[in-house]
């Protein structure tokens, strides 16, 4: 599955995750908690200055942890 954001980068579930069992897990987006997004709601996205995963809204390109907007 694509990244919609623009960044280039995959997007995933933590769903998906889960049984893949150790991935650095950086948390939700204030959006996407502002929306009331339940886990199979939001996408993950990569971010490779953290080297883990945060989850958001679908078009959201951000970081929460570090600011990143490149994937």
């Amino acid at each position: 599955m694509s990244d919609e954001s623009g960044g280039g980068g995959e997007s995933f579930t933590r769903a998906a995750l889960a049984p893949a069992g150790r991935f650095k897990d950086l948390g939700t987006t204030p959006f996407a908690r502002q929306l009331g997004l339940t886990d199979e709601q939001t996408n993950g996205h990569w971010c490779s200055q953290c080297e883990g995963i945060w989850f958001g809204y679908t078009l959201e390109a951000q970081c929460p942890v570090c600011g990143n907007r490149k994937g």
